[in-house]
């Protein structure tokens, strides 16, 4: 029997540019702002997991990763991992704690997602480390880039449901709203759809602003209860682990039919999902809040279908209604989505889950806080997030879903 699992704490490094931190420095800060958070003493955590995918790349220091961001950040004693997946690399992390401490094994788990790839005055190194999480010969190596493949999907979309070249600038602008008054944002500056359209092609069709950077540094951190633990830190106010679906790519055949929605990243998400949903006896009509994996801007139009919050062709008309920006019905992307938050790849997965952290508690603050009809914090929310690639045919590697509820008191 799986014990239940609380978010008692998170903690942010701003995602954005730090040349004079090491990657050790930027995951001690984050760290210790989610034990500052959770009010738990260090010596508490008993278990700690590391997402990262790239140190190696850029320092030859492949392994020993947990123990020397975990030993830098003045803890010991505890069990550590390392895990890798690309994009999906944080919320594999949080997958790991969450089920230590579900197990029974843990009580109080840690899960840090940190990357450092900013590079000054070289950007294309920072590229080609993100390019490893494609398999070499069958992508890397050939010159397909990951904003090639997703260009090539959301044209093939486009063709499929009408999408617009305007629809993606729309994503681009609201997310970019969104980051605004988020402090650890890496672009909080509004742009216009108009600005939008008419930036750097990056490739067809998408704008550089509706591509997340390349270069990047930042880390995220969580710390994960039971019960017991999470009845007696802070106020008590700590959402709950309701859903968790983690599946990953299949090869299907050239010769049968694939109905999968047509995006990398989202191809495997209906079936993550599935389990997501069935765990937390929830569905999507119940989704007050949503934080997905938009690379691109495509990607969170196609994520509305796949979360099952529209029919098929139905997501432009889903974003120009207003409903998954601030003040609609299920505002996506609520502290500016990878595309404006940032994404330092092994730290989105956890900083999606310390937004809607965030969120559920009712602490976000005036101007970008979720506020529902009656004008309560939302009670229930949703992750989407996928990375690294296999082929030939495999898909991503991880495809997760994570579900979030808030009581409206510690026994409900």
């Amino acid at each position: 029997m799986l014990r239940d699992v609380y978010v008692v704490g998170g903690g942010l490094h701003p995602f954005g540019k730090s040349p004079e931190a090491s990657m050790p420095r930027l995951a001690r800060n984050a760290i210790w702002a989610a034990i500052g958070d959770a009010g738990c003493a260090a010596g508490e955590i008993d278990f700690a997991v590391v997402a990262n995918c790239y140190h190696g790349f850029f320092t030859g220091q492949a392994d020993a990763i947990a123990p020397m961001v975990i030993g830098r950040s003045g803890l010991s004693g505890m069990p550590m991992v390392h895990v890798s997946g690309g994009g999906a690399s944080g919320t594999v992390a949080v997958h790991q704690a969450a089920m230590a401490v579900a197990s029974g094994q843990y009580d109080l788990a840690l899960a840090v997602g940190v990357e450092k790839l900013y590079v000054p005055d070289d950007p294309t190194l920072s590229i080609s480390a993100i390019g490893t999480s494609g398999e070499q010969d069958i992508a890397t190596d050939l010159g397909l880039t990951w904003v090639g493949s997703l260009g090539m999907s959301a044209q093939t979309l486009m063709d499929r449901y009408g999408w617009t070249a305007r629809d993606f600038a729309t994503v681009t602008h609201k997310n970019r709203e969104h980051a605004v008054p988020n402090p650890y944002a890496e672009h909080r500056q509004p742009m216009s759809v108009e600005e939008i359209l008419m930036a750097r092609p990056v490739a067809g069709p998408l704008t550089r602003p509706m591509c997340a950077s390349a270069a990047v540094d930042g880390a995220a951190a969580i710390l994960l209860a039971s019960e017991e633990v999470a009845a007696r830190l802070g106020d008590r106010s700590h959402p709950k682990i309701a859903g968790l679906g983690v599946v990953g790519g299949r090869y299907l055949s050239n010769r049968e039919p694939d109905a999968r929605p047509g995006m990398l990243s989202m191809d495997e998400a209906p079936r993550a999902f599935a389990r997501a949903y069935e765990q937390a006896g929830l569905g999507p009509e119940d989704l007050e809040i949503v934080q997905v994996h938009d690379a691109v801007a495509p990607e969170e139009m196609l994520a509305y279908q796949v979360i099952g919050l529209c029919a098929p062709g139905d997501e432009a008309k889903l974003l120009q209604s207003g409903a998954t920006a601030l003040g609609g019905s299920v505002p996506f992307n609520t502290d500016g989505g990878l595309l404006s938050r940032g994404h330092p790849i092994a730290a989105s997965g956890v900083a999606q889950i310390v937004e809607s952290m965030v969120q559920l508690r009712g602490t976000a603050g005036p101007r970008r806080q979720v506020l529902v009809k009656d004008g309560r914090p939302p009670r229930v929310a949703a992750v989407q997030n996928a990375g690294a690639q296999g082929g030939p045919g495999g898909g991503v590697a991880v495809s997760a879903a994570v579900i979030m509820t808030m009581a409206t008191s510690w026994t409900e």
